[in-house]
């Protein structure tokens, strides 16, 4: 048994276009996510919608908020 299996040039066209949207998360989430002052991702909690805690997305938001702490309590 064997698959044919056929890739047309449209099918490809806009390809590396397409994989860099996907791979910006403002475009699913929205630029909410990020605050205007320092564009970086706002704590888990500040965002509008709830995010489940164990995703990407949502280890990324905690670190960022880990990360503010670190600064505050080092410069006091």
């Amino acid at each position: 048994m064997s698959i044919n299996l056929t890739i047309y040039a449209s099918d490809v066209r806009g390809l590396e276009d397409e994989i860099e949207r996907s791979f910006d998360i403002s475009n699913y989430y929205g630029t909410a996510l990020f605050c205007p002052m320092t564009d970086r991702l706002i704590p888990r909690e500040q965002y509008e919608y709830a995010i489940e805690p164990h995703t990407y997305l949502a280890v990324l938001m905690d670190m960022q908020q880990q990360i503010n702490e670190l600064k505050e309590q080092i410069n006091g």
